[in-house]
């Protein structure tokens, strides 16, 4: 694994270099479940597959140029549902959209799954997935925003490693494109740290110094917020939480961490991860906290190092995240080291 450059951040690290130490025993700390699956990793000239389970498709540009994209990475492309339809602001039905996924799944020659883009609909159709059938299948699973529903309740229900990354209508930028290379084809387990300040759209901050180690789980807040009290998210225990948002008011997101901490889940997690939150300002901003604030508020005094700004969520430039993976989470450098490969060369 590459080693984490001190010199590169240390630029950057600002007032997190005085924030509040946190010591976590990683020793002490859980192992991931032991019916963790990893999928095959991707190779040139592999069938991928994509569908809608969420959002319409506004655009079908964007749809075609996914599809041409992923033909000029080297790969095969296998279209599942209407991409084309719209049922009000969803894809489809609830039961087309399911059987669009199900359909990839069952497709014994497709080795991947990605995502035209996310919106909302994921969630309304986790009862009708096949839970049994994705882990006899297991595949690579690639998306976020909405399909962060699909990504936890995947690896929480079968254990299969899933895949925090770009959708179709996302930016596929070198960056991006180097990170997910690396994880699903080349099965690298490096230390994922940005080296370079001008990349990130909001720049990092230590709320609470230390590392810690754990299970990786993670999404976007309001989709994941939305699944809490269900049978779809995991027990928080031994787990590493990171967040992703866009487009949300300060005292909106103060209410959905709110919500968190009341169903007692910073209770039971060794780390928290804020990604990139855009857009994220108020409206009136003289009436309202700044996301900083409502982030200080939440994590400043936690029991667990935190810190904001990784390079993940509506971003140009982002890593890709194993959900499910045993990770090293350091919040004084920034970084998030998965500690070994989140797919099978075999």
């Amino acid at each position: 694994m590459k080693k984490i450059s001190r010199r590169s951040v240390l630029p950057i690290l600002g007032a997190g270099l005085f924030a509040p130490f946190i010591a976590r025993s990683v020793s002490a700390l859980p192992d991931v479940s032991t019916n963790l699956q990893l999928p095959h990793a991707l190779s040139k000239g592999d069938l991928v597959g994509i569908c809608s389970p969420a959002g319409a498709n506004h655009d079908p540009k964007e749809v075609s140029d996914f599809i041409a994209l992923l033909e000029n990475f080297g790969y095969r492309v296998k279209v599942s549902g209407n991409l084309q339809s719209k049922f009000g602001y969803l894809s489809d039905t609830d039961e087309a959209r399911a059987k669009a996924f199900m359909d990839l799944i069952h497709d014994q020659e497709v080795k991947a799954i990605f995502f035209t883009r996310g919106g909302w609909g994921c969630a309304r159709i986790l009862p009708l997935l096949d839970f049994n059938a994705i882990q006899k299948n297991p595949k690579i699973i690639l998306g976020f925003s909405d399909i962060s529903a699909f990504l936890v309740a995947i690896t929480h229900k079968t254990g299969l490693i899933t895949f925090h990354g770009p959708n179709g209508n996302a930016s596929w930028g070198a960056f991006s494109w180097d990170s997910i290379q690396k994880t699903i084809a080349q099965g690298e387990f490096s230390t994922l740290v940005n080296d370079d300040p001008l990349r990130y759209p909001s720049p990092p901050v230590c709320i609470r110094s230390g590392s810690a180690r754990g299970t990786l789980y993670g999404g976007n807040l309001s989709v994941l917020t939305g699944l809490l009290g269900t049978e779809y998210l995991p027990d928080w225990k031994g787990k590493i939480l990171f967040l992703e948002e866009v487009n949300e008011e300060p005292y909106r997101i103060d209410r959905m961490l709110t919500q968190w901490k009341l169903n007692g889940v910073f209770e039971q997690l060794e780390g928290v991860v804020i990604g990139q939150f855009r857009k994220c300002i108020a409206e009136d901003p003289k009436w309202s906290f700044t996301l900083e604030e409502v982030l200080n508020q939440h994590f400043k005094d936690a029991k667990f190092p935190v810190f904001s700004g990784f390079l993940c969520g509506h971003i140009t430039d982002k890593f890709i995240l194993p959900i499910g993976q045993l990770v090293e989470m350091n919040a004084d450098a920034f970084s998030i080291t998965p500690m070994r490969a989140s797919v099978t060369l075999l």
